[in-house]
């Protein structure tokens, strides 16, 4: 089913039900010309949250595709195996518990028993096995590259499911709590559809703590409490996603009332919420950090000394300072160092040192032309966003007689030129590096889909297949770190800043998603409640 089709028939699905749902917008005006907000959200009722999402979903199935616009909206309509709380590590959500085997070949799943889909139908080892044998057996469902290690699952009984897989990795237990793994209804999509086409896609039956009432394109997402839910209703009784895609209009909605939380407060806000009483900042730190890629196969960057030169010009303080109100941190290690288990923060990218640099490039054989640069003709991808940080590292560059140009383009047409294999010396990206560190073989492992460099190291390989295959954290950890080392020494990947934002909510609004870790989803709300 290509994404093409499947948006077409969401648009097709908003057009009608806009109709249905326009009287619904919690920003509309009632007959004495107040917001809908001030009655039914934190100035009234409470009972109603409203959060900015910054774009209108893909689609309603979560297993189909990575959306980070369904994302929010789908961890409270559905359940997965297992789930990420607020620090991005993996705890209970359908699966109570789970076992391994001593070979790590056979995970066993216990399920929650009395969980139900909306329409009453109990939620059982039928809808898991279902699930992830379409995930499996269809290249378009985003997590089906992930289910290659898996050979086969069997149904033990109701609450019972065995993976049975073909190689070992304990990063599964995570990823599986991660995008597009949330378990699906089989009565409903096992009808010889495909989910793209199937209209249970457009309008969901979930059987999480909220049930879907109404989506209006660029506009909102309205979920309502499932009064039957396993856990007991939430004491919020509707939830409203709401479509913003501009940070300033966010903002705007925020201080009116109109809104009850947003993740990713601009830097121009962040003193003005913090010094408010009236309201909550959380900063939420993530392993995603801002790094640059070199292209492996690409001339000039392709020899070690000029990548060496290159992390010698950065100064990530000044970076921190000047581009992101060090909100964001210099981030040294070759893995997040937010992860502190398994960040390397022994063997690190160099500090600035611009005559190093120099040194660097001239003990290699480079020499001054007649502008004063040992090397020139280097071209940089970047998108709209990290242009600031990338200016800066361009200008200690040149310092050093380093001539980098960037080529400045919007996401998706710097998407389109970069990847492995792609037309580019240098680009700059952010991404996860999670929920496990074996997201470090994901992104620099050879030949994986995710190597934008086309980097190719076998003892990195080997060290991550042996911190894979084994459930001794320590042991993991060690390896991965000797990993990490290798990154550094070899330079396909320079990371530069620690990603983080702030969140926003109302001072009186307690039980937020980042209240609850260890107990709770990252976006879930079905704690939330107004004091």
């Amino acid at each position: 089913m290509k994404k093409v089709k499947l948006m077409a028939l969401l648009l097709a699905f908003t057009m009608g039900l806009s109709v249905f749902t326009a009287c619904g917008n919690p920003n509309s005006k009632n007959e004495n010309g107040n917001s809908d907000k001030a009655q039914q959200g934190n100035s009234s009722t409470k009972d109603t949250v409203i959060y900015r999402i910054g774009g209108d979903p893909l689609s309603f199935n979560p297993s189909l595709l990575g959306d980070d616009n369904l994302y929010p909206a789908a961890q409270n309509m559905f359940h997965r195996l297992t789930k990420l709380d607020t620090t991005k590590q993996p705890i209970p959500d359908a699966a109570e518990s789970w076992s391994i085997s001593e070979d790590a070949l056979t995970i066993t799943w216990h399920l929650r028993d009395g969980l139900k889909w909306w329409d009453g139908e109990a939620l059982n080892a039928e809808d898991v096995k279902y699930t992830f044998d379409y995930i499996k057996e269809h290249p378009e469902c985003y997590f089906s590259t992930s289910m290659k290690i898996v050979d086969s699952i069997e149904i033990v009984d109701d609450l019972t499911v065995v993976f049975h897989m073909n190689t070992p990795d304990m990063s599964f237990i995570a990823r599986i709590g991660w995008y597009a793994t949330f378990i699906m209804p089989e009565h409903i999509f096992n009808n010889g559809q495909a989910w793209g086409d199937n209209p249970a896609s457009l309008k969901p039956i979930g059987s999480g703590p909220f049930k879907f009432e109404s989506y209006t394109q660029g506009s909102n997402i309205t979920l309502v409490a499932n009064e039957n839910y396993i856990d007991g209703p939430p004491k919020i009784k509707k939830l409203i996603f709401s479509i913003i895609p501009d940070d300033s209009t966010a903002i705007q909605a925020l201080l009116n009332g109109e809104l009850d939380g947003m993740e990713g407060v601009p830097n121009a806000y962040v003193d003005q919420f913090l010094n408010d009483k009236n309201f909550r900042m959380i900063l939420d730190k993530y392993p995603s950090p801002y790094r640059i890629i070199f292209n492996m196969k690409a001339d000039k960057v392709n020899d070690l000394a000029v990548r060496k030169a290159i992390a010698l010009c950065i100064n990530r303080e000044e970076i921190a300072s000047k581009v992101y109100g060090n909100v964001m941190t210099p981030e040294y290690s070759a893995y997040p160092s937010v992860v502190s288990w398994c960040s390397n923060t022994t063997d690190t990218y160099p500090k600035q040192n611009i005559e190093e640099a120099k040194k660097v490039l001239e003990d290699a054989g480079y020499k001054k032309d007649a502008n004063g640069y040992y090397v020139t003709g280097i071209t940089w991808d970047v998108f709209e966003g990290m242009q600031d940080m990338a200016n800066l590292i361009i200008a200690s560059c040149k310092e050093a007689g380093i001539g980098i140009e960037m080529i400045l383009s919007e996401y998706n047409a710097w998407s389109q030129k970069v990847g492995p294999g792609g037309d580019f010396m240098m680009e700059s990206q952010g991404g996860f590096m999670g929920p496990d560190p074996a997201a470090l073989a994901t992104r620099y492992g050879t030949g994986s889909g995710s190597n934008y460099a086309s980097w190719s190291n076998a003892e990195f390989d080997s060290l991550c297949a042996q911190a894979a295959a084994t459930s001794d954290t320590e042991k993991r950890a060690e390896l991965y770190k000797k990993a990490q080392k290798i990154i550094v020494d070899e330079l396909p990947a320079i990371n530069v800043i620690g990603y983080a934002a702030y969140k926003v909510y109302p001072a009186d609004l307690m039980n937020v998603p980042e209240d609850g870790a260890g107990k709770w989803g990252w976006n879930e709300w079905s704690n939330a409640y107004y004091k």
